[in-house]
């Protein structure tokens, strides 16, 4: 049981973190909720396509450099696309999506749902160390991969351009997570390098979400 709340607590402090700073409209529980839920259901549908996806390749995340920098960039594109659709078809059309940093919330929310599946399944086989880690790093590194695509999501649904900044969202989501994979991937000292990589992370989310916050007339500012 105390294994089972490592692996939930994180995903449900950083939701809390993320919901708080939607102050003036906040979103209605019952379509965040749905949202999360979804974001739930995504993990299950990108374990299939990676392991489809990987073994149809030929990629092991143990070959070492350049295979598991291509292995990475698969699992990224992926995993940011299902939470990007699980966004799409639950919330992004939806009328209470009527502020730039409702894309935030909501893109955070998906990947959250996404990181506390994925979280259960390491914590609970991996044990307290596991749990500990990514606690600090893997949940965090998620939401903040969301912060990053939900910005743009917000910016895309008040935009003349809406596709661009879509993939925009989607494109720079993926790197980041990309990124993060190749250095643990990496088996190296070089890994060590994701505790700057996800403070960045960190850091550029809450810029982004101060940005948001700001876009009182979107229509106007997002174009």
């Amino acid at each position: 049981m105390r294994l089972l709340l490592l692996a939930i607590g994180p995903g449900i402090f950083w939701l809390w973190y993320f919901l708080a700073k939607d102050r003036l409209r906040p979103e209605p529980r019952s379509l965040v909720r749905r949202v999360f839920f979804v974001g739930v259901a995504a993990a299950f549908a990108a374990g299939l396509l990676e392991a489809g996806v990987l073994g149809a390749a030929g990629l092991s995340l143990e070959a070492g450099m350049p295979e598991a920098l291509i292995a990475a960039a698969f699992i990224g594109l992926i995993e940011e696309g299902v939470k990007f659709a699980a966004v799409l078809v639950t919330a992004y059309r939806h009328t209470e999506f009527d502020e730039v940093i409702d894309g935030i919330v909501y893109a955070v929310t998906a990947s959250l749902g996404f990181a506390t599946v994925e979280n259960v399944f390491y914590v609970v086989s991996g044990g307290v160390g596991v749990g500990v880690a990514r606690a600090l790093l893997s949940v965090p590194g998620h939401a903040f991969f969301g912060a990053v695509m939900g910005y743009y999501l917000g910016i895309a649904k008040f935009a003349a351009r809406e596709t661009k900044w879509l993939f925009t969202g989607l494109g720079l989501a993926t790197l980041a997570h990309t990124v993060y994979d190749a250095l643990v991937f990496s088996q190296s000292a070089y890994a060590l390098a994701v505790i700057p990589f996800v403070l960045l992370l960190w850091r550029r989310s809450i810029l982004l979400t101060r940005r948001a916050a700001t876009m009182e007339d979107p229509r106007t500012r997002a174009s």
